[in-house]
């Protein structure tokens, strides 16, 4: 078996320095790929370097697996930049699945001209054949407007490039005149809520107009509230927009960005009862569908020092803020769920109304956004065996059933340990197997990619991501019936 399929389980130590597990090269890249925008720092360094070295050995041993693994996180986790730097390895390394793995990723414009400068930049010239063919197909998917609208002047690879570079016989006479314009650069200037406001202004009448047009996307609608609420515009219609269920769902938002909306209007004091249900039902849209939890859950939160990093350089959004809102989330799917923040020093909660130490208690109704904004605390080292020390102690003098499974959100770094730096969780886990349930799941929820676990071995499953999506593999790992690596593998990829 090639060393890139081989389950790994060796101690090592993390980037703290403290004692770990390390993933497998599989894991660790598929950790990695689903929690990265490509170019963005995180508190322990970026992990670009390693999705490439990862990718490239992927690309030559299992250029299969790649392949659905790029398509995946482009179609299902809507990560862009790292499905493209995937697909230019794949286009250098593993020529065949080029074609494949470049069709079922485009979905805007944008992406070509991304994918290309992306293999520019990591390869240089000449670019492959296959890449060049493929490209040259795929870029008469799209109308005049889709290229107006993505034709940046400040992206260094054009659409007029592509076609210089490509080649791309048109398939009909009005594909052959719009080739012909985007070289001339004459493709008639877009109306975009961007090209309206440069135009006409910051105003009423404009926001009025660009909601009622239905040509204002959900993410800038989502990005532009503030602006629709001071300019006094149609927020009622706005929000008839957010909170449908038809337009959350074909929007394909992370769970963040209606998060980072709220943050935004509330640090603004312009946050209502009124946009606070319409995100609150926009959200919770995503996960409606989803099996419920069963039994009683653990829910652990990361919110020490290293989660504090914003997941981009332009993003009020922290790798915190997802941890608890996943957590959130996570504990409206619960049967029975009590939710431990945790750095240095642990702080419990339950939902709704369990009791419990350092009790916060939310009634039923609160609001997923409210729980998360009154959980933003945090900022010291990281000590993970806190939550199961609580499950140990709480459940020996509580006198309740014990814990079905406990689900952490971290970004598995360690920095301070229940006794020295050379034991991991793995030992509280199996003293709380041995003591309590000996089938007690642990669900590790890895929100930075860094290669390093707390926990292995059976009833141990690795799920990676920042879409509510990862939570949907907590029932099929316990039921022996799915996991992420396994849902990858299986991918339909046309």
């Amino acid at each position: 078996m090639s060393k890139f399929n081989q389950k790994n389980t060796e101690k090592t130590v993390n980037r703290e320095g403290y004692a770990a597990y390390k993933t497998d090269d599989r894991e660790q890249l598929v950790a990695a790929v689903l929690t990265s925008m490509i170019g963005e720092p995180k508190f322990y360094g970026t992990t670009d370097s390693d999705i490439v070295r990862l990718a490239v050995v992927c690309a030559r041993e299992n250029p299969d697996f790649l392949c659905r693994l790029a398509c995946y996180a482009r179609n299902e986790f809507n990560m862009r930049s790292v499905s493209h730097v995937l697909a230019a390895v794949i286009a250098h390394e593993a020529n065949r699945y080029t074609r494949k793995t470049i069709r079922n990723i485009i979905v805007r414009p944008d992406d070509i001209t991304e994918i290309m400068e992306c293999y520019r930049l990591m390869y240089g010239k000449p670019f492959p054949n296959a890449l060049k063919r493929e490209i040259a197909k795929q870029i008469q998917r799209f109308d005049e407007y889709g290229f107006a609208k993505y034709n940046s002047r400040h992206k260094t690879m054009k659409f007029k490039d592509v076609l210089r570079i490509t080649h791309p016989t048109p398939k009909d006479k009005k594909t052959e005149e719009l080739f012909r314009k985007i070289l001339d650069d004459t493709l008639e200037t877009p109306y975009t809520w961007e090209t309206e406001l440069s135009k006409r202004g910051n105003t009423k009448e404009v926001w009025n107009e660009l909601i009622a047009s239905g040509k204002l996307g959900y993410m800038a609608l989502l990005r532009n509230l503030r602006n629709i609420i001071q300019q006094e515009a149609d927020i009622e219609t706005a929000l008839s927009i957010i909170s449908s269920k038809e337009q959350v769902l074909k929007s394909r938002q992370l769970p963040f960005r209606f998060y980072s909306a709220y943050l935004m209007l509330k640090q603004a004091h312009l946050m209502t009862a009124e946009i606070n249900a319409a995100l609150e039902k926009a959200i919770t849209f995503s996960v409606e569908n989803m099996e419920p939890v069963m039994g009683r859950t653990l829910i652990a939160v990361d919110v020490s020092g290293s989660m504090q990093t914003s997941v981009a350089a332009n993003s009020t959004v922290k790798c915190s803020d997802i941890a608890t809102l996943l957590g959130a989330i996570a504990s409206r799917l619960c049967e029975d769920a009590t939710v431990c923040y945790f750095d240095d020093a642990g702080k419990w909660s339950s939902f709704p109304d369990k009791s419990g130490y350092m009790i916060k208690r939310y009634s039923k109704d609160y609001s997923i956004m409210k729980i998360c904004s009154k959980s933003r605390f945090g900022g010291g080292g990281t000590d993970m065996s806190l939550p199961m020390l609580y499950a140990l102690n709480n459940d020996e003098t509580a006198r309740v059933r014990p814990f079905d499974r406990v689900i952490y959100f971290s970004d598995n770094e360690c920095n301070n340990s229940y006794d020295g730096f050379d034991r991991t969780v793995q030992e509280l886990i199996e003293n709380y197997r041995l003591k309590y349930n000996p089938d007690f799941w642990v669900h590790g929820v890895d929100l930075q990619g860094y290669g390093t676990q707390q926990f292995f071995g059976k009833k141990f499953n690795l799920i990676a991501g920042w879409s509510e999506k990862v939570l949907s593999f907590i029932n099929l790992a316990e039921q022996g019936t799915g996991s992420l690596i396994k849902t990858i593998e299986e991918y339909e990829v046309e």
